[in-house]
């Protein structure tokens, strides 16, 4: 189990600082939209809804690896470093 905060991922901009965004609605909204069972729209849910942390299974976090493998470089490897 990981606790990740989908609101408050470090990411370190152009000019080199690192700066909070969130990706909570975004990843949230893609998974519930695409999702290919209820497990993953449901999931899609708790994070779109979610106010802080929460637990990810290793199943949920290879869930969200897959769905922001088409997410640019920079922010892919901000969400992987909490992953």
């Amino acid at each position: 189990m990981v606790k990740v905060d989908f609101a408050k991922v470090p990411i370190v901009n152009i000019e080199g600082v690192v700066i909070e965004m969130s990706f909570r609605q975004q990843i949230g909204n893609q998974l519930y939209m695409t999702g290919r069972n209820i497990e993953e729209c449901e999931l899609g849910k708790r994070i779109y809804f979610s106010d802080g942390e929460i637990e990810l299974s290793e199943k949920e976090v290879a869930i969200v690896k897959h769905i922001i493998e088409g997410y640019s470089f920079v922010a892919r490897e901000a969400l992987c470093s909490l992953l």
